[in-house]
């Protein structure tokens, strides 16, 4: 199966690198790679959100596997000549979802012949990136009739990345999980195949964007150590007699290690520890040079809160830095306010901190009555088996009263 034009070929050859470039600016942690079959056919079921969806995909397929990468595409992507082009290049092809028929079974049996990839978003179309849509059964009777292995991927941040209706991405990351292949149901009844597959996809999806959406350190280390696995294991199958490699297989191979060097820099924990430290610093630095380290921190712990949307603890940073910045270095009470609220809103173990830094923050603006809820949430939110619990409980206490008496601003 081919694209239809030259011009469409041409801009694929162009844009190739240019895409894997921007997956890889934007990635901030990918695992399962060595779950995706390095020959034959596959299919890939992934969640939908945003268009970057077919740049990560076809990208993470590129760096395991050689053959192309195909997207069923509705059919109004195809009506204007801009538009056909730039989806040919993109290996789309057109499938009118309001009667989709036995033509778009054909093409994906054409496209899984010729032992390529085939992505199917069984959603339908894009979500908002915060829940997954139902599922619908005509992708899984797609890949249960070409009996290829059908590889779930879940992914966060996309939206983030390229929301619908943009056309340029902002500066956010995005993180994959790739699972190991669904199990194929044969009961001798297809819809039913089809069905009980659906709902194991639903099930396999919806962990693997959980697990992609926080990473923990372990996590992270374990996915690099498979990639340089990984690595090793399609150089060594891909020798010829006299002990080199390919064209093809050498770019792929850097590809791949060029995603394992920007995830390994990606470290969230290590990244916030230094941010951390940084901020220790700045507290005991004399005036001056306590502010511009402090500016310095509050940057990077912006930075970090903005790139990693789910972050509780870069939230958390940047608000404590904002509060020991004025206002024209880019800190204050509001911008604290927003940065604490942000923490308290992504609900992770920083959670009672972030209660406590908001009320200061709104004790320092003369929101008494906000300043004490603050506080009293982020008191009944000191987590039980916290070692300075106590302590901190009683100094909460301690601010309460002394907000009762106006002595607190």
């Amino acid at each position: 199966m081919g694209t239809s034009t030259r011009v469409g070929a041409r801009v694929r050859k162009l844009s190739t690198p240019r895409i894997h470039d921007l997956v890889i600016r934007h990635l901030n942690f990918v695992e399962g790679l060595e779950n995706i079959p390095r020959e034959g056919p596959v299919v890939f079921v992934a969640n939908h959100s945003s268009y970057m969806d077919h740049f990560v995909t076809k990208t993470l397929a590129n760096a395991v596997r050689p053959g192309r990468v195909w997207f069923p595409t509705k059919a109004e992507a195809f009506e204007t000549p801009h538009s056909r082009i730039w989806h040919e290049s993109m290996d789309c092809y057109p499938v009118d979802r309001s009667a989709p028929g036995d033509e778009v079974f054909r093409l994906a049996s054409q496209v899984l012949d010729g032992g390529n990839t085939l992505v199917l978003y069984p959603e339908g179309t894009r979500g908002d990136g915060v829940d997954l849509m139902p599922f619908k059964t005509g992708a899984f009777r797609m890949a249960l009739a070409s009996k290829a292995p059908v590889i779930p991927i879940g992914m966060t941040g996309l939206a983030d990345v390229l929301p619908k209706g943009a056309s340029l991405p902002r500066r956010r990351l995005l993180s994959v999980s790739i699972g190991e292949p669904l199990a194929i149901p044969d009961t001798g009844d297809a819809r039913e195949d089809a069905r009980s597959m659906r709902d194991e996809a639903v099930a396999s999806v919806e962990a693997l964007r959980q697990r992609s959406s926080s990473p923990s350190g372990p996590d992270i280390g374990a996915a690099l150590d498979s990639i340089v696995d990984l690595a090793t294991a399609i150089a060594a199958e891909n020798l010829d007699p006299r002990g080199t490699l390919d064209a093809e297989t050498i770019d792929r191979l850097e590809l791949l290690l060029r995603i394992a060097d920007k995830t390994s820099a990606r470290r969230l924990d290590l990244n916030l520890q230094r941010a951390r430290l940084e901020g220790f610093r700045a507290l005991r630095a004399p005036g001056p040079v306590r502010m511009a380290r402090a500016a310095l921190v509050n940057r990077k712990a912006q930075r970090l809160s903005d790139l990693h949307a789910s972050s509780d603890f870069a939230a958390y940073l940047a608000g404590r830095s904002s509060l020991m910045l004025p206002r024209a270095l880019g800190g204050g009470t509001e911008i604290a306010t927003l940065h604490f609220e942000r923490s308290v809103q992504r609900a992770g173990a920083m959670r009672s901190q972030a209660l406590i830094g908001l009320g200061e923050a709104h004790a320092a603006a003369g929101r008494s009555d906000e300043a004490k809820a603050a506080y009293e949430r982020g008191r009944d939110s000191i987590s039980p088996g916290d070692p300075r619990g106590q302590l901190r409980r009683e100094r909460i206490d301690h601010t309460l009263k002394a907000l009762a008496r106006g002595e607190v601003r």
